[in-house]
């Protein structure tokens, strides 16, 4: 997997904003963390609407396949 260039952190610096750093799972306002509903390995594009804010917790349970992230 590439590093993620300058465009993906901003992505998700502003992800965490629209989302008023909160967990889009839970509702926890700890630990905040931007997550790529479509991952970069995959050709996620490092924009915000490829941007979710997930909690610690919940951003190691995605990754570890426990929970989906589903866009409508």
């Amino acid at each position: 997997m590439g590093k993620r260039g300058a465009d993906h952190l901003r992505a998700q610096r502003a992800g965490k904003v629209r989302d008023l750093f909160i967990c889009q799972i839970c509702g926890r306002a700890e630990k905040a963390e931007g997550h790529h509903i479509i991952d970069h390995q995959f050709g996620g594009a490092g924009i915000v609407d490829n941007i979710i804010t997930l909690c610690q917790k919940c951003h190691k349970e995605v990754h570890r396949g426990n929970m989906d992230i589903l866009k409508f």
